[in-house]
């Protein structure tokens, strides 16, 4: 009987070419050579990833590009008077936003630079809040919270905002000098009292 002709020793045997690849009979696919393949992420995974994705884009937006009020401030509401007052920050183009944030100050200090401010204590720290008054508005007194409020030009306490000028505490400028300074930020308020009987 002789032997079939073929390879004696398992070495000798017939390897399969380096470019062959097993196939996926169910699918007719051919497994793809080198690193394996992408996992995709689930659907969980990319819903979390777009929220949080929109939470930074909204803060960003709120504040760091939203200039509906003056360059860097920050503004708040106030409510009510005396020890009873309740402060709320808000955003500067808010209508509720009576009063600017002049400066943030230890407890420990005794008050804010001089200046018609409205000084207000926390528990944390000494607020000095200023009018957040916009050139061109009118504003009326809110006494009941020792605020201004946006106002019509009609009403016979208004007074208007004409200007406002930066990086000074001086009101000469403004229009026979009637202006409202602060030294802390230096700023000016040039004002006008449309409806104030004359001399």
């Amino acid at each position: 009987m002789t032997k079939p002709e073929g390879p004696e020793t398992p070495a000798e045997q017939p390897t399969p070419d380096a470019d062959e690849r097993p196939l996926d009979f169910l699918e007719g696919k051919v497994e793809p050579a080198g690193r394996p393949p992408r996992k995709m992420l689930p659907l969980w995974a990319v819903a979390i990833i777009a929220v949080l994705i929109a939470g930074v884009g909204f803060v960003v937006f709120r504040y760091v590009l939203d200039d509906d009020g003056p360059a860097n401030a920050e503004c708040a509401s106030v409510t009510g008077s005396g020890d009873d007052a309740k402060v709320e920050f808000v955003g500067c183009g808010s209508g509720s936003a009576s009063f600017r944030v002049a400066a943030r100050k230890d407890l420990s200090v005794e008050g804010c630079a001089e200046g018609a401010y409205r000084e207000m204590r926390t528990d944390k720290e000494l607020l000095c809040l200023m009018p957040n008054f916009v050139a061109g508005n009118c504003y009326v007194p809110d006494d009941p919270n020792q605020a201004f409020k946006v106002g019509s030009c009609d009403a016979q306490e208004a007074i208007r905002v004409t200007k406002e000028l930066s990086d000074t505490a001086d009101p000469s400028p403004c229009p026979e000098g009637n202006g409202l300074g602060y030294p802390e930020p230096p700023v000016v308020f040039c004002l006008e009292t449309p409806n104030a009987p004359q001399p």
